[in-house]
């Protein structure tokens, strides 16, 4: 009998397709559950289980029957949304696992932050601010500041502030964004904002992941254009990292020692870290691999990619953790310009042209409704290159995306 592998994908992931496309290539039998009534039938043609992800009990007592059936050996979650969930589940079967506490203190800013104070990792000054009465916990701010909403990622609801008029202003943006959008979140991250010093300096984002008791690092991905505000549009993820080798492995040092204190001891990760010559300083941590569709850029010696090695990982099927492919290698992630209804993607033919491109992905659909950061969180598209230097590969990308034209109708959000 083959090992059944569970997946658990979120509807609004841009994962779910390199997931299930490794799992195929796996000896396993795979079953994929999700919060709704899943559309994923095109990509496996089975029936396909419900669960409930932001009640990880019941997902459990869900996946507990099914095993009971067709038992279970290994749980994976796709995107953050599930992966408490999955920590629960696999619990509940005794499989392997991130603990659940560490994976709440991974999907909610503030518990990263006090494991890490605890931990004694460097970290920029931080307040808890409930929603319903901000006013005793902001006056000892101290500007710039970056106000932040708990539990969501790719920098959705995250502003700098310089002055009270302004964190007033993003104190009222963000608390709308996560009134409307934290039915999800636990009651602390729907209650409360955090406020924390700004970081000056350059961006990195590290990927790796726990096997075998210890933290591998896969890649450093250099973050080009600067990130200084008001809001914090990721564009450019670059690998190998431009840094200076001291200051690439001060990151390596604090991404294992960030990795140890939030707890995550099973699976991947991601890393987010800021600095200057003199020091590094951890923003986010994710119990999950990198997400939208930027996993492309990750290509293993052995002709793995990144959701080969996670599932063989989390079904005992690794091995050694093979090398990350040495050539440069970069993703644009392409933002909403606007808000509106998103109609078509003009010059795709031509950016593909650009040497070193080696994929131009739309990922909006016409008609879909866009709105830019720090509200929304959708990319248009992703541009995917490769050569012989990050500089290369950096000018690949920055030619390709000059030739895209993203038609956008301005519209109101359920506007026909």
């Amino acid at each position: 009998m083959k090992p059944r592998l569970l997946l658990l994908v979120p509807t609004s992931t841009y994962r779910a397709e390199a997931f299930i496309r490794a799992a195929q290539k796996l000896p396993v039998d795979l079953s994929i559950a999700s919060e709704a009534p899943n559309s994923l039938a095109h990509l496996h043609p089975v029936d396909l289980p419900t669960f409930d992800f932001s009640r990880p009990a019941d997902a459990a007592a869900r996946a507990y029957a099914l095993a009971r059936s067709h038992p279970i050996h290994a749980v994976v979650a796709v995107d953050d949304q599930a992966t408490l969930a999955a920590a629960v589940i696999a619990e509940a079967l005794g499989l392997p696992h991130n603990p659940a506490d560490a994976v709440r203190a991974s999907i909610n800013k503030f518990f990263a932050r006090e494991r890490m104070r605890a931990a004694r990792i460097e970290q920029p000054r931080y307040t808890l601010v409930p929603l319903g009465n901000p006013a005793a916990s902001v006056r000892d701010i101290v500007y710039p500041a970056v106000v932040k909403p708990l539990s969501m990622a790719a920098s959705r609801g995250v502003m700098r502030v310089d002055s009270p008029v302004q964190l007033e202003d993003a104190f009222h943006r963000v608390r709308a964004l996560v009134e409307a959008n934290g039915a999800r979140a636990d009651e602390i991250a729907r209650s409360n904002l955090l406020v924390e010093g700004y970081v000056p300096g350059w961006e990195v984002a590290v990927e790796g992941i726990v096997a075998k008791g210890r933290a591998h690092i896969f890649a450093v991905f250099d973050k080009p254009d600067p990130l200084e505000g008001p809001y914090f549009p990721e564009t450019m993820y670059i690998t190998p990292s431009r840094l200076p080798w001291a200051a690439v492995e001060r990151v390596v040092r604090l991404t294992a020692a960030v990795v140890r204190a939030v707890g995550l001891t099973h699976g991947p990760f991601h890393v987010e870290i800021r600095g200057d010559d003199t020091r590094a300083v951890p923003i986010e941590v994710h119990a999950r691999s990198i997400g939208g569709l930027c996993s492309r850029v990750v290509r293993f010696e052995d002709g793995r990619n990144l959701e080969d090695i996670i599932l063989a990982d989390a079904l005992g099927l690794l091995g050694d953790v093979p090398a990350i492919e040495p050539r440069a290698a970069g993703v644009w992630m392409m933002q909403s310009p606007r808000r509106g209804r998103f109609e078509a993607m003009n010059g795709v033919a031509a950016a593909c042209d650009v040497p070193g491109v080696e994929e131009v992905i739309v990922a909006a659909r016409p008609g879909q409704y866009l709105e830019p950061l720090p509200e929304g969180f959708l990319y248009t598209g992703f541009i995917f290159a490769r050569g012989d230097s990050p500089q290369g590969v950096e000018h690949s990308l920055r030619t390709a995306f000059a030739r895209l034209l993203p038609v956008v109708h301005e519209a109101e959000a359920g506007a026909a």
